[in-house]
C-alpha cells in the first residue's frame, strides 16, 4: 500500500484523473433530476468541482475556493441539497488547502467547517424536510453529519503538512550536522598530515644525519680501510634509496587533495580521537615522539621494534602475536604501524568499558605487514564515527595501504591495517 501510496505522488495527474474522473460521472444523475434554478446552475457546479479537482495538487487556494463557492452555490438554490459530489469534493479540497495552500485559505477551513454545516442545516429547516430536521436532536445529527467529513479532511491534511515540516526539519539538521562533520573531518585530516609530514621529516632528516656521518666516515676510511669505506658507501646507498621513499611519502601527504585516501570498510567505526589519539607523545603506556637529547640531531620515530613496549606498557591487558619472517622496513612504514596500534590501543581503553582485553598481532607477508588489533569491549557508543579513524586512514593512505575497521569477529572492536612494502623492503 505505501508503494502504491508513493507512486500516486509521484504522478499527481493520474490521482487527479482518479477523482475528478469519477465526480464528474457521479454529478451527471444529480444534474439530471435538479429542476428549476437548481437546474439552471448545476452545470457549472459540476463544472466548478471537476476544474476544483484538477487544480487541488498544483493550486490548492484557488480549488478551495472554487469548491467552497459550489457548495454555497447549491445551498442556495437547492431546496434539498443533497448532492453527494459536493459531500465528496469539500473535505478533499479541505485537505489540499491545509496540507499544501496558502495561510489565509489554511486558517479559514476551521470556520467554513463550522459554518458550512449550519447553513446547511439551516437550508433543510425552510424546506420540505423541516420536520426531519427539526425534531429532537435532528439539527445536531445533521451538522455532525456534514461537519464530521470536512473536520476530517482538514485536520488530515494539516497533519500532512505537520509531517512533511517535520520531515524537512529533520533533514535540514542532518545536512548540516553532515556539513559540521565533513568540516570537522578536514580539519582532522589537515592536522594528521601536518603531524605526519613532522614526523616524516624527522625520519627523512635522521636518514640525511647517517647518510653524512657515513659519508665523513667513508673519506677518511678510503686509503687506511677500503672495505670499510665501501661498506659506509652500501650503507650511504641504502639509506638514500629509504630516504627518497620517505620523502615520495611526505610529499604525497602534502599534496593529496582526498579527504580519506587510502581505506576501506565502513566510515566512522573507529573511536572519536581525543587529546591522546594519533599523537606525536605516548599512546597508552607507549613512547613516541621525538626523542633525543640537545644536539643529537632528529633521532628515528617509534617504529616496529617498539611495538613490543607499547603493548607491554599498555594500561589495559593486551597480548602481542607475531607470524611470518620478520624483515627491515622503511622507518616510515613502522611509524605507520606503531601509530596505527597506538591508536588503536588508545580506543580500546577509551571506549571498551571494564574488563576490556585487547590483542595485537603482527602478520609478515611477502608483499605485506598485516597489523591487527583486536578488543573485547562495547566498541564505541552508538558506533560513532570520529577523528581517530581520520587520522589512521591517513598514515595508511599515506603507506599506500588499506584500513579496515568495525565489529570483532565475535565481539568487541577490530582494527586492520594492511601495509605494503616497498621495492627496497620486499
Amino acid at each position: 500500500m505505501h508503494r502504491v501510496y508513493a507512486w500516486l505522488r509521484r504522478h499527481p495527474s493520474i490521482m487527479t484523473a482518479l477523482v475528478a474522473v469519477p465526480l464528474g460521472v457521479a454529478s451527471i444523475p444529480f444534474a439530471l433530476v435538479a429542476d428549476g434554478l437548481a437546474g439552471v446552475l448545476v452545470w457549472p457546479v459540476v463544472l466548478a468541482l471537476v476544474a476544483g479537482m484538477v487544480l487541488r495538487h498544483r493550486r490548492p487556494g484557488a480549488a478551495y475556493l472554487l469548491v467552497l463557492a459550489a457548495g454555497l452555490t447549491l445551498v442556495a438554490v437547492s431546496d434539498t441539497v443533497v448532492f453527494l459530489p459536493v459531500y465528496l469534493a469539500m473535505p478533499m479540497a479541505l485537505y489540499s488547502v491545509a496540507a499544501d495552500g496558502p495561510g489565509w485559505a489554511r486558517w479559514s477551513g476551521p470556520f467554513w467547517i463550522a459554518v458550512a454545516p449550519v447553513l446547511v442545516v439551516a437550508r433543510l429547516a425552510t424546506s420540505d424536510q423541516a420536520t426531519v430536521a427539526l425534531t429532537a436532536g435532528g439539527v445536531a445529527v445533521l451538522w455532525t453529519v456534514y461537519a464530521a467529513p470536512l473536520a476530517v479532511g482538514w485536520i488530515w491534511g494539516d497533519a500532512t503538512r505537520s509531517r512533511r515540516r517535520w520531515y524537512q526539519q529533520l533533514a535540514e539538521r542532518a545536512d548540516r550536522l553532515e556539513r559540521e562533520r565533513r568540516a570537522l573531518d578536514r580539519a582532522a585530516v589537515a592536522e594528521e598530515r601536518a603531524r605526519i609530514a613532522r614526523e616524516l621529516h624527522d625520519v627523512v632528516a635522521h636518514h640525511v644525519s647517517v647518510i653524512v656521518v657515513q659519508a665523513d666516515g667513508a673519506r677518511y676510511a678510503l686509503d687506511s680501510a677500503p672495505d670499510l669505506a665501501r661498506e659506509a658507501l652500501g650503507t650511504i646507498s641504502a639509506t638514500g634509496r629509504e630516504a627518497l621513499t620517505e620523502l615520495r611519502g611526505l610529499l604525497g601527504v602534502l599534496r593529496s587533495d582526498d579527504a580519506l585516501p587510502g581505506t576501506a570498510g565502513p566510515p566512522g567505526t573507529a573511536g572519536p580521537r581525543g587529546d591522546d589519539g594519533l599523537r606525536g607523545d605516548a599512546g597508552p603506556g607507549g613512547a613516541g615522539g621525538r626523542r633525543g637529547g640537545p644536539g643529537d640531531g632528529p633521532a628515528p620515530q617509534p617504529g616496529v621494534a617498539e611495538i613490543a613496549a607499547l603493548v607491554a606498557g599498555a594500561a589495559l591487558p593486551a597480548t602481542l602475536r607475531v607470524t611470518g619472517r620478520e624483515r627491515p622496513v622503511p622507518a616510515g612504514l613502522g611509524l605507520t604501524a606503531y601509530r596505527v596500534v597506538q591508536e588503536a590501543l588508545t580506543n580500546a581503553l577509551k571506549h571498551g568499558g571494564p574488563g576490556t582485553t585487547a590483542a595485537v598481532t603482527l602478520a609478515w607477508r611477502r608483499t605485506a605487514l598485516i597489523v591487527e588489533v583486536t578488543d573485547t569491549g562495547a566498541g564505541p557508543a552508538g558506533g560513532a564515527g570520529g577523528h581517530g579513524i581520520v587520522g589512521m586512514r591517513e598514515r595508511v593512505g599515506a603507506a599506500g595501504g588499506r584500513l579496515e575497521t568495525g565489529p570483532g569477529p565475535e565481539r568487541g572492536f577490530r582494527v586492520r591495517a594492511e601495509l605494503p612494502f616497498t621495492k627496497e623492503s620486499a
